[in-house]
């Protein structure tokens, strides 16, 4: 069981430090080969809510972002024989 407890405790470590940095990892990962202790159980639940909330926010930042998009096409396009400054002193 120590084996489990450490192979685990690598592989929650790593979600965890994903979760916190600004970019999740881009290295493939294995699942562990022993199933979950139950002494890790706890964690590898708030850490599965922590990654919830963090999809969820993904997904809202991409719906804005798609709104922005969507309103920047209706915008007309830009003429090019349009005078690109406008002069106030004369």
């Amino acid at each position: 069981m120590p084996n489990a407890i450490a192979e685990w405790t690598a592989l929650l470590d790593r979600f965890e430090a994903d979760l916190d940095a600004s970019t999740a990892s881009t290295s493939l990962w294995q699942p562990a080969a022993t199933p979950l202790p139950d002494a890790l159980a706890d964690r590898a639940r708030q850490l599965a809510e922590r990654q919830r909330d963090a999809i969820a926010r993904v997904t809202h930042e991409k719906a804005q972002v798609q709104q922005h998009l969507n309103a920047l096409k209706r915008l007309p396009p830009v003429r090019g024989d349009a005078a690109v400054y406008l002069d106030v002193d004369g």
